[in-house]
């Protein structure tokens, strides 16, 4: 089980951001779903509005580990119903990432619909961590630190759309900016092996190609519903996703993540990546 709010907060200190060497995404760099999540819950700080409801983030350059970065909020807009925040991460005058981020509150208004698909069920579930050393490499600090599952077989869907299906450990707090936070993760993170298995790629071996985070969107729609507790594997049950790649060329990569808490979808996001050959180690 993830203590995500600990995590968090323990990043943020002094109008600054600390990534822990637990959040690495690319060696010696952080994992873009826990940047955007760590600003997210520094900027709930900011507004008494409860319900998170969309972020777009934008990385111009990779945030270290382990290294302290100024983080600056700027209230652009403060309603009735709805405030809105500029943030960046940022070195002197170098920036690392930007961002803008809207908090609201509950509307009275009576319409509630869903018309999406239930959320998909893994047909076998497995910790990728696990995965990867039964077949000898050596997971990623970020794979250890959430033990992510993914369907272990090549899977697409009838119609040739959806590239990967995969859970995320959801989180135990009850505050919705840590909800909407941790959701981010996934919408950030499977980009990458979607892109992959829709090249026709093993996940499995040696990418051809590394994916650093050049933006991410997402919608928060109902972060308080509650996770599938699939099995006793982890107390705080499971997210389940989905993410499409409709789009990879010319050194780029789009990917369209939906999450659902347990029958709830629960954010919704868009991602792109850059396509770069893998350093030589």
């Amino acid at each position: 089980m993830i203590d995500y709010e600990d995590d968090f907060r323990e990043a943020l200190e002094g109008g600054a951001l600390t990534v822990p060497a637990r959040w690495e995404g690319f060696p010696g760099q952080a994992f873009g779903g826990f940047i955007a999540g760590a600003v997210l819950m520094a900027v709930s700080a900011e507004t008494e509005q409860p319900r998170p409801l969309s972020l777009f983030a934008r990385y111009h350059r990779p945030v270290p580990i382990e290294e302290r970065v100024a983080l600056s909020i700027h209230a652009d807009r403060r309603g009735r119903s709805i405030d809105t925040f500029s943030a960046r991460l940022h070195v002197a005058d170098r920036d690392l990432a930007s961002f803008s981020i809207a908090f609201g509150h509950d509307g009275g208004a009576p319409l509630e619909s869903q018309a999406t698909p239930a959320a998909p069920r893994l047909r076998e579930p497995r910790a990728l961590a696990d995965h990867l050393l039964e077949i000898g490499m050596e997971p990623a600090p970020i794979m250890r630190r959430t033990r992510f599952r993914g369907e272990p077989d090549d899977f697409v869907e009838a119609d040739g759309t959806w590239h990967l299906r995969a859970q995320w450990p959801a989180p135990t707090c009850e505050d919705l900016a840590v909800r909407a936070a941790v959701a981010l993760m996934p919408i950030d993170n499977f980009v990458g092996p979607a892109t992959i298995r829709a090249n026709g790629v093993n996940i499995n071996q040696m990418w051809p190609v590394a994916m650093p985070s050049v933006d991410c969107t997402a919608w928060f729609y109902a972060p308080e519903a509650p996770p599938a507790d699939v099995d006793a594997e982890c107390s705080a049950g499971w997210l389940t996703s989905q993410t499409s790649v409709p789009v990879s060329h010319a050194g780029y990569a789009v990917g369209r993540t939906q999450v659902w808490s347990g029958e709830r979808l629960t954010a919704e996001g868009i991602s792109q990546v850059l396509l770069l050959p893998p350093p030589p180690s």
